[in-house]
């Protein structure tokens, strides 16, 4: 067998090390693409630990923060000023499943057509034929970020849930959660709705979405000045292959031109191009000067500029505050823990689901609107659980100390004693007294009934915090407790001291009432 020859090895090598960085990038942005998907999809607590990381680590989130968050988004900004869209290159999971997807699609079509033909599949470069190759962006995505800023600074933020990557990428595998629990609500999947159509345009067009995207297209406008980046060397011959590779379709090749503003590193027309003439390095100051002239002429850079400033400030300039408002049919939402009064929370809420994905009871959802409130129907807030805010990465819910989630009060609790079964039934129950964890619900001696053993519940609305654990235990139809959301959350005084106790849940086994405990 004849040995292959040094030039031959080299040849395999040289390929090999073009590929290498289309491989090493795609093995990291799938690895942050998992965290993610872990976060999401895992029920388990330890999940929260990485969700919480992996949404705090997203760019349009750590623009509402200060400190540690706010810092992320100025080193991921310095970042595509020196590197080109490192951020969506590697981090960001909705660019990542776009190119999955599309990368699917190459494959399955390239098949299909490969049966057609009657021939096999051929490897390698044979698979990208199918691309329809460069197409000019328009420039009107440029009101993307530049009314996503001003929403925000007028405490608007409708447009940045339906265009924020993030938020997307959360509803949409809220929705498949739900659908893979056996829980799925209509508004939930008709929010997913956006979610499908991204990924469905990806299979046939790959990350077209990343040119919509007002973060993609901040950072687009900073890349074309970045001192590294994708070039493009003399000795091309236009061959077209790393345009048809291209997931971003930035590449021209007939001009031989990467629009940097585009381009999302992933390599690709590194690892296809047969002659080696696309590479990543220094790209010279007379083509970065060159690029970034074209762009501001062409491409009405000042607008662009303007809009990507009101992008980046839009949250923390607050033009107007936001209205209170109401939820629908006039009925007030209860809002999480931590998340103060519907006014700041639908300000700063981008609709990401983390906190859904977070709850340990599942009783955040998102039913009538894309920003997540409680319900009670299968369980309450549980007493010690702090996990919803603990996983925000905007601070629309604030992260709160176990001791002061003891105290937060998010509804108030009704006690409709007619409709209880102690009244209706004269049978024992005291469902709610016994997980009431505040002590706002005591038993005491229901003389009126003329039965001795028999006890009724009290409610005391100062030591209530609307966790819901009463409304969620009792057995009567309708309930006799009702929650309805308080304007403000605040801080109670603490639970009921042990003096001022009822007289407790306790029953008589006695004949008459050895099964007349109701649950």
């Amino acid at each position: 067998m004849k040995r292959p020859s040094f030039f031959s090895r080299f040849s395999r090598f040289s390929r090999f090390s073009r590929r290498l960085p289309a491989l090493s990038r795609m093995a990291l942005a799938a690895l942050a693409l998992g965290f993610f998907m872990y976060g999401y999809l895992s029920s388990s607590l330890g999940a929260n630990g990485v969700l919480s990381l992996a949404v705090k680590g997203q760019f349009s989130p750590a623009l509402y923060g200060a400190g540690a968050a706010g810092g992320l988004a100025l080193v991921v900004l310095a970042l595509s000023l020196l590197f080109g869209r490192v951020f969506c290159s590697v981090f960001c999971p909705l660019g990542t499943l776009q190119e999955l997807f599309w990368r699917a699609g190459v494959f399955l079509r390239a098949r299909l057509g490969a049966r057609k033909k009657g021939a096999s599949l051929k490897p390698g470069l044979a698979a990208g034929v199918v691309r329809a190759g460069y197409v000019s962006a328009p420039g009107g995505r440029y009101l993307v970020p530049l009314l996503t800023g001003a929403g925000l600074a007028l405490s608007f933020s409708p447009l940045m849930v339906a265009f924020d990557p993030l938020s997307n990428f959360g509803r949409g595998l809220g929705a498949f959660r739900a659908l893979f629990d056996g829980s799925p609500s209509l508004f939930g999947l008709v929010l997913a709705v956006p979610f499908v159509l991204i990924l469905a345009v990806a299979f046939f067009r790959g990350r077209a979405f990343c040119g919509w995207c007002p973060a993609g297209l901040t950072f687009g406008l900073l890349s074309p000045a970045a001192p590294f980046g994708m070039r493009v060397s003399s000795d091309c011959v236009s061959c077209g292959i790393c345009e048809k590779k291209c997931p971003a379709g930035c590449i021209d090749s007939r001009s031989k031109r990467i629009d940097s503003g585009r381009c999302a590193l992933c390599f690709s027309c590194a690892a296809s191009c047969p002659r080696g003439s696309a590479s990543y390095g220094p790209r010279e100051k007379a083509a970065r000067v060159e690029e970034s002239r074209r762009v501001f002429l062409k491409g009405a850079g000042r607008a662009s500029l303007f809009c990507g400033a009101a992008y980046l400030l839009g949250p923390g300039v607050k033009l107007l505050s936001a209205p209170a408002g109401a939820a629908g049919g006039g009925q007030r939402p209860i809002l999480p823990p931590g998340a103060h009064n519907e006014a700041r929370y639908r300000s700063r809420c981008v609709g990401c689901q983390a906190c859904v994905a977070a709850c340990p009871v599942g009783i955040m959802s998102a039913r009538s609107s894309a920003r997540p409130t409680l319900d009670y129907e299968r369980a309450g807030c549980q007493y010690n659980c702090v996990e919803c805010g603990r996983v925000c990465p905007t601070g629309a819910i604030s992260v709160l100390g176990v001791e002061e989630k003891h105290r937060t009060r998010v509804a108030l609790s009704s006690l409709y004693f007619e409709r209880c079964v102690v009244n209706t039934k004269k049978e024992s129950c005291g469902a709610c007294a016994e997980v009431c964890p505040t002590g706002a619900i005591t038993m005491i001696a229901y003389a009126e009934a003329g039965v001795s053993w028999l006890t009724r519940p009290v409610f005391d609305e100062r030591y209530c915090i609307g966790c819901g654990a009463c409304f969620a235990a009792c057995p009567a139809e309708p309930r006799a407790l009702v929650l309805s959301a308080v304007v403000e959350q605040t801080l109670i005084a603490g639970s009921r001291p042990p003096e001022e106790g009822g007289e407790g849940f306790q029953i008589e086994n006695t004949e008459e009432n050895t099964d007349a405990f109701p649950f």
